[in-house]
């Protein structure tokens, strides 16, 4: 009986995973332009799904 309890936890809780997943993804974005300097460094990425570009400089 318990098996049988332990097994719909299991399911619910992978299913649970799964949707947590496709909720909170990792971002698609693809590296346009990566440059580092002494100082630091630039980096320009545009996201795959509505085409943003956002540039990071680090100091």
């Amino acid at each position: 009986m318990y098996f049988a309890k332990d097994l719909v936890n299991a399911f619910l809780l992978s299913a649970a995973f799964a949707v947590g997943l496709m909720l909170f993804g990792c971002d698609r974005k693809e590296t346009v332009l990566d440059v580092d300097t002494p100082d630091g460094g630039v980096s320009v990425e545009r996201d795959i799904d509505d085409g943003s570009i956002s540039v990071d400089v680090d100091e």
